[in-house]
């Protein structure tokens, strides 16, 4: 059974808890917790006990009897509530429902609202709500009325947000399994994967089946499997990449190459393309990230590289839909084929390259910033050949034609951008050593 990683519900739920406890104790002050990102503070001020806990896992690495027992006590907490999950008498009617939940545990109420989730229908929530509405307008209200109502509003908000999560979760994994089970039985991988993105179903819920499946795998000692969904997971995240990385790397900005840009260029643009072999299409593709190059020429390799990434994915997937052109004949559709190939390899390279740029910062000196620029120099240099090899099937007269004439366009272009983030990338790699 699927169970919700949501967060909320359980701050949530904490409200319900602390609403049954008020009648012995003052409400404190709720916090909420386990938010792994909130750079702006917005729920509370952060947790304490970070140092104790890697000084805690620290000593479970050195001292083996503590790892034991620690582990020993993990075992005995998962046994503790599988045995509780089991002992639990599923409810018949909506008021039983309600005090089903109430008394679950804050740590339980996802893996129960996954459970439940046929009876939490339109007749429970309307029974939830006509009793929620006897006590707001209840005449006389006692503290007990008051007390419920706050728990009841708590739950009813745990709830309804719970199960539309759960929802979205099942669907995003129904599509995710049609996605998955379509690239490991096509004939051409690559092929499939670039018809995909061009429909935007490449998404996070395909790489966490993948990766559920790639340990599957492992556990029951496939190899063979495991090593070809390894390779298709890192393919997928290429693929990826771009969204990810583009709005940190190059601000919102998303134009790429466009003839008309509206932020002008400035001189440590036009002079840094100087050093490249298609200055003026150099000035055009990065122009419009001024704002976010400003000085800095490892920002410019970055900026680059970026947008030769996105350029080699747009020109892969128009060369994907090639092979469904009516009249193809069959050199062209095997050249096509052949072309569609050395770009998904190209678009392999990009991306491990503007990952491995990335990575160099101001602390990289020495033997280990020639390490890096070397493994992107090599890549980009692989891709550059994988971009100009694609038009190798076309040659000779009888595949003159428009299939030809439309690829050569576009790989042509995409060779020229790709050339230029080389060159930016020398010039970085030459400047900082």
């Amino acid at each position: 059974m699927a169970t919700l990683f949501t967060g909320f519900v359980t701050s949530t739920i904490t409200t319900i808890t602390t609403a049954r406890t008020s009648r012995r104790t003052a409400i404190s002050r709720l916090r909420v917790s386990c938010v792994g990102w909130d750079p702006e503070g917005i729920l509370g001020p952060p947790q304490t006990g970070h140092i104790a806990k890697l000084e805690f896992k620290r000593r479970l690495e050195k001292d083996s009897e503590a790892r034991e027992a620690f582990e020993q006590h993990v075992r005995e907490e998962k046994e503790r509530r599988r045995a509780l999950r089991q002992s639990r008498i599923v409810p018949d009617t909506p008021t039983e429902l309600i005090e089903y939940f109430l008394d679950t545990e804050a740590q339980e109420i996802e893996f129960e609202i996954a459970r439940m989730r046929p009876l939490l229908n339109n007749e429970f929530f309307s029974h939830l709500q006509f009793e929620l509405g006897q006590l707001r307008f209840g005449v006389s209200k006692t503290q007990d009325m008051e007390d419920r109502l706050i728990e009841l509003e708590a739950l009813q908000k745990a709830l309804l947000e719970g199960t539309e999560a759960y929802d979205k979760m099942q669907v995003e994994l129904i599509t995710a399994k049609k996605s998955l089970t379509t690239i490991l039985t096509s004939k051409d991988v690559k092929a499939t994967l670039l018809e995909m993105v061009e429909r935007n179903e490449l998404n996070r819920s395909l790489l966490t089946l993948l990766d559920e499946n790639i340990s599957n795998a492992q556990k029951g000692d496939q190899k063979q499997a495991a090593a070809f969904m390894e390779k298709v997971r890192g393919a997928v995240l290429n693929y990826l990449l771009l969204p990810l990385l583009l709005p940190s790397l190059l601000g919102r900005n998303s134009r790429l190459c466009h003839r008309h840009q509206t932020l002008q260029p400035t001189d440590f643009i036009k002079k840094s393309c100087k050093a490249t072999r298609y200055p003026a299409l150099c000035v055009e593709c990065l122009s419009g990230y001024s704002r976010a190059i400003r000085q800095s020429d490892h920002q410019l390799a970055i900026t680059a590289l970026s947008v030769s990434l996105h350029r080699a994915k747009s020109a892969a997937a128009f060369v994907g839909k090639l092979t469904k052109v009516k009249g193809i004949k069959r050199r062209e559709y095997q050249a096509v084929k052949d072309c569609i190939e050395t770009m998904g390899d190209s678009i392999d390279m990009l991306g491990q390259s503007v990952r491995e740029l990335g990575q160099v910062g101001r602390r990289s000196v020495g033997q280990e910033f020639i390490w890096h620029m070397s493994n992107v120099q090599t890549w980009v240099s692989a891709a550059l050949t994988d971009e100009t090899t694609c038009l190798d099937g076309f040659s000779g007269r009888y595949m003159n034609g428009n299939v030809k004439n439309a690829i050569r366009r576009r790989v042509t272009h995409i060779s020229q951008v790709t050339s230029n983030a080389l060159a930016l990338v020398n010039r970085f790699a030459t400047k900082k050593h």
